[in-house]
């Protein structure tokens, strides 16, 4: 009787620890894209560039933020893409945009969805700043 009671001792703690523990990154970062990829596009050779891959959580989110804090551009755009953008997300699904955030510190991004070319998106001065610095930490 006495092991019996030791036996289910010992699984109560393992369940009570195995329940109190933190929850591994991929769930605490769920709805979080896997993998975001900045292709240089051989076509613009007006500042220099170089490929980089997001695959960390921190960065990750800093991207999606900017993305969701763009607001649409008025009008037909006529634009010159810097980067191709791959948003992998969990689900096997991609999301492509032409992205451009160019050298310039006093100027916003622009974000154009592939599926609709027409429409622009701005991205905020603040928050293309801070991808700038993001690139750069990744490619230096």
């Amino acid at each position: 009787m006495v092991r019996y009671v030791g036996i289910l001792l010992v699984v109560f703690i393992a369940t009570f620890i195995a329940g109190c523990s933190k929850p591994n990154e991929s769930n605490a970062e769920e709805g979080l894209p896997v993998l975001i990829t900045l292709t240089c596009n051989p076509n613009l050779a007006l500042e220099p560039c170089q490929d980089v891959m997001f695959d960390r959580p921190d960065e990750i989110r800093i991207m999606m933020e900017a993305i969701h804090k763009a607001e649409r551009m008025p009008g037909i755009l006529d634009y010159g893409t810097q980067y191709n953008m791959s948003i992998n997300n969990a689900d096997g699904s991609v999301t492509r945009y032409d992205f451009s955030l160019g050298m310039d510190p006093k100027m916003q991004g622009l974000l154009v969805n592939e599926e609709d070319t027409h429409t622009g998106y701005s991205i905020p001065l603040q928050d293309a700043n801070q991808l700038r610095r993001l690139i750069q930490r990744r490619t230096d």
